[in-house]
């Protein structure tokens, strides 16, 4: 498996509107709360000229948006700044310490890469996952008596690695809906009954997109039987199991990446593509397609990241609760926002 990835709307036409450019009015490093007829897709279009690029308010705002469909009113939301723009010229983030992770035989963490901004070795500190862990492992002046290794086979990481015992700690995935386990394919229901999971690391919107004259007609999974839905190759499927969106009530085509899906979604070769909302605004811009595609908000889900440990392992609640203890005091003393704002803006 790979991982993917969030956020809210309150939905009608913002579900079949191709998201357009236009004038920016809300302040972005500044607190805003929600009025009636606000949505998520209107807020991000008024900070940052277009509708798509939402998911940043979500990655700002952790715990508090639990609904992509829906946004209450009178909640405050963080409104973060762009890599592309100031506020004053100067950022309010403390120094940050260096990270060193020991390298002997402490507790065994594994990542993979090549998923940015979440881990990858080209990026900041390992990446936003990976800084948030290693924090999260030395808050309270922890010793750093652990070490975290990158992988590339994601493949390989749950079985056999973690369920070998190989490693105690994988980071970041996806967890599935594990109350719905009935509706579960083998592999999401073998991470309910085998993983143990940290706090969240990330929420993240696992968004649709289709043709823009085709939007309008899709607005529930029943509408999307019967399409041809992208999804790249190895990854996660369980929010498709739990809408019932599974072969042979669809045709699944997996990607060899999220720019292939939509290269495929603007040719005409599939019906809808399926990833996180952070990288397919970063696609459709890259790919010039943005009056070619629409957003399917009504499928959207909210879907969360952590680290994991093995059932089995009598280690995993310790090393877990470790990690919780820190992630808790990271959102206390805003540790947690300065990283983020690291991590997104590009600083």
């Amino acid at each position: 498996m790979r991982l993917t990835g969030i956020f809210f709307f309150s939905a009608i036409s913002l579900m079949t509107t191709p998201a357009t450019l236009m004038a920016q009015d809300l302040e972005c490093d500044s607190v805003y709360t929600t009025q009636s007829g606000d949505s998520l897709s209107r807020i991000s279009r008024r900070a940052y000229g277009r509708d798509t690029a939402y998911q940043q308010i979500f990655d700002y705002n952790p715990g508090v948006l639990s609904n992509p469909s829906s946004l209450p009113v009178g909640i405050q939301l963080y409104i973060p700044c762009e890599a592309k723009q100031v506020v004053d010229g100067t950022s309010s983030r403390p120094s940050l310490p260096d990270l060193i992770s020991a390298q002997d035989d402490g507790i065994k963490i594994l990542t993979g890469e090549d998923y940015p901004p979440y881990v990858d070795q080209g990026l900041r500190q390992g990446g936003y996952s990976y800084e948030l862990v290693e924090r999260a492992m030395q808050y309270g002046d922890q010793p750093a008596d652990y070490r975290i290794d990158v992988i590339p086979a994601w493949g390989s990481h749950l079985q056999p690695l973690i369920a070998d015992g190989a490693y105690d700690i994988g980071f970041p995935w996806f967890r599935p809906d594990c109350d719905q386990m009935d509706k579960l394919g083998e592999a999401s229901q073998w991470r309910c009954k085998n993983l143990l999971w940290s706090e969240n690391l990330h929420d993240v919107v696992v968004t649709f997109y289709a043709r823009s004259g085709a939007a309008a007609a899709i607005s529930s999974p029943g509408d999307a039987m019967g399409k041809k839905i992208c999804r790249p190759r190895g990854y996660f499927t369980h929010d498709l199991e739990v809408m019932g969106l599974t072969p042979p009530d669809i045709v699944r085509v997996a990607g060899d990446s999220p720019t292939d899906c939509f290269e495929r979604l603007a040719s005409g070769e599939v019906d809808l593509v399926t990833v996180n909302a952070d990288t397919s605004d970063r696609i459709i811009s890259e790919l010039g397609i943005r009056d070619q595609v629409a957003e399917v908000i009504n499928l959207a889900t909210v879907q969360s990241l952590h680290a994991v440990g093995l059932k089995a392992n009598p280690q995993s609640r310790i090393n877990l609760l470790r990690i919780n203890k820190g992630l808790i005091g990271m959102r206390d003393d805003g540790t947690f926002q300065d990283v983020s704002e690291a991590h997104l803006s590009g600083s």
